[in-house]
């Protein structure tokens, strides 16, 4: 489909190393420890969740988007949740988003 993989991540650029390390990825993730990105994309920070004290200010709600040059051909963000296993819940699967983006491509 000719795309490019890009993680984001509110984690520390060491723990991302280390993440990346260990689920043998081999494309980028970016740390995002300010929100900086969040904040552009509008992607919501949880303060009050228990887990969010393990962040400087938060975490990132899980977020998928898809673009084709500067145009988005797919979106999804997680509604902040207590009960969503810290946004892990009800995401689209990778076949889910392939089949969403698909027909916006061709």
């Amino acid at each position: 489909m000719n795309v490019e993989v890009v993680l984001i991540s509110a984690d520390s650029p060491e723990s991302n190393r280390r993440f990346r390390e260990r689920m043998q990825i081999d494309f980028p993730l970016i740390s995002d420890e300010d929100h900086a990105i969040a904040d552009r994309y509008e992607v919501p920070i949880s303060r009050k969740h228990p887990k969010a004290l393990s962040y400087r200010d938060g975490f990132t709600q899980p977020a998928i988007f898809g673009y084709r040059g500067e145009e988005e051909v797919f979106r999804f963000i997680q509604k902040p949740g207590m009960l969503n296993l810290w946004g892990a819940a009800r995401r689209p699967t990778s076949q889910q988003v392939l089949d969403a983006i698909r027909p916006r491509l061709s």
